[in-house]
């Protein structure tokens, strides 16, 4: 099962003929829920170089990430492939209804299969922190200082995952990618806006990384195994801290055995009062069920398997009972649909909330969004024009163009 990303966007014609580079700033979490912006978008990050084919599809844009500092702000980081040399960033003040394209980043898109330049920069995701502060990483580090419209590179180690909480940014960077995957991603901390990185946790291995935060001391780190792997379990290990990075707890994948099949976590997310939920898929990854913890991720209960066969590769949470899964199923002609679950009871009873259609040359599946920025309001971006929103913690959705077609 492949670990994505998502986002979409079209005004962006004019921007991706003349990519800019400079500098910016970052983002924080709602003082009235305690819930970190990006806390709960949960698309695990790739590590190591892109692979490309050289399959030839038209060009589209998509959204490649979405990221918001409040219920009204935000921005998206949208691409067009084949074709783009850069990608574009767009911005929001009034929740999504309105979507301005402000700046252009000289990387291609990590999302693309196709027609990105194998040997220079590319950008997967975006992050504020601030209305100033920003970064757009996976692999490469770009950041802003002006709100998104320029953009500098930021030499130095690749970048696989980015959150920020308070006035604090966390990252997890590498320099190497053999052994297999990368032998030293390392957990580092800044303040919004510094170039000054400071050690949190030493290096450890993994084939894809996710970062989840909840609150300015909440961190998880979830090291994923590669579930094409061959006969070895593909088991993700977790490194837990309650007090910012300072010390840490690890353990071992959530995920169990149901009947004959190994389960192996794919994604996590994570709510206020201690609430950790992992999204564990079985090795053919058309199987899945959510393990529930209360308890900042010591201990996690759960087994009910999902119905259908769709392909689920990202999980948001509000509460221990209200949880969010965002995949996709694959049709004749190989068409795609892309698909929101959502339950109410912690994961034992779901129902589909929102669908999109797709066609064979879509890249949505390696891209787009799916997090809630308070109890209430919500958003879930599949990676194309579509960008579904709830205010009523995830019991209605609408759908509205996130770009003019």
């Amino acid at each position: 099962m492949k670990r994505t990303r998502l986002v979409g966007l079209t005004l962006v014609v004019l921007l991706l003929t003349s990519c800019s580079a400079t500098v910016v700033h970052h983002g924080q979490a709602d003082p009235s829920t305690n819930l970190p912006r990006g806390s709960v978008t949960t698309t695990p990050s790739r590590v190591g170089p892109l692979t490309t084919t050289t399959t030839t599809q038209p060009s589209a844009t998509q959204t490649d990430d979405l990221t918001w500092v409040s219920p009204t702000r935000g921005w998206a980081l949208t691409s067009t492939c084949p074709s783009a040399a850069c990608t574009a960033v767009l911005s929001t003040t009034d929740g999504g209804s309105i979507w301005t394209p402000i700046g252009s980043i000289a990387a291609s898109a990590g999302a693309c299969d196709t027609g990105c330049d194998p040997n220079g920069p590319q950008v997967t995701h975006i992050r504020f922190a601030n209305d100033l502060d920003g970064y757009a990483y996976d692999p490469n580090l770009f950041v802003t200082t002006d709100g998104g419209v320029s953009w500098h590179q930021v030499p130095g180690p690749m970048v696989a995952a980015l959150e920020p909480a308070g006035s604090d940014v966390i990252r997890i960077s590498y320099t190497q990618t053999g052994c297999p995957g990368p032998c030293d991603l390392t957990v580092q901390e800044a303040s919004a806006g510094s170039a000054a990185w400071r050690l949190l946790k030493a290096p450890f291995q993994a084939d894809s990384v996710q970062l989840v935060r909840q609150g300015v001391d909440d961190i998880y780190v979830a090291g994923f195994a590669n579930p094409a792997g061959g006969a070895d379990d593909a088991h993700a290990t977790l490194w837990l801290s309650a007090n910012g990075g300072a010390s840490w707890t690890e353990r071992a994948d959530p995920c169990v055995q149901v009947g004959q099949d190994e389960y192996d976590l794919a994604a996590l997310a994570a709510a206020p009062s201690s609430v950790v939920t992992g999204l564990c898929v079985d090795r053919g990854g058309q199987h899945s069920y959510v393990a529930v913890s209360t308890d900042g991720g010591a201990e996690f209960t759960g087994e009910q398997i999902m119905p259908g066969s769709d392909f689920f590769r990202s999980i948001a949470v509000t509460n221990a009972s209200a949880i969010f899964l965002s995949g996709y199923t694959t049709g004749p002609n190989a068409t795609s649909r892309f698909l929101l679950w959502a339950s109410q009871d912690g994961g034992q009873d779901w129902k589909q909330v929102a669908s999109e259609s797709g066609s064979p040359s879509d890249q949505y599946p390696l891209s787009g969004f799916l997090g809630f920025e308070n109890a209430s309001v919500g958003r879930w971006c599949p990676g194309g024009n579509a960008l579904w929103n709830t205010t009523d913690g995830g019991s209605s959705w609408i759908v509205q163009p996130l770009y003019p077609t």
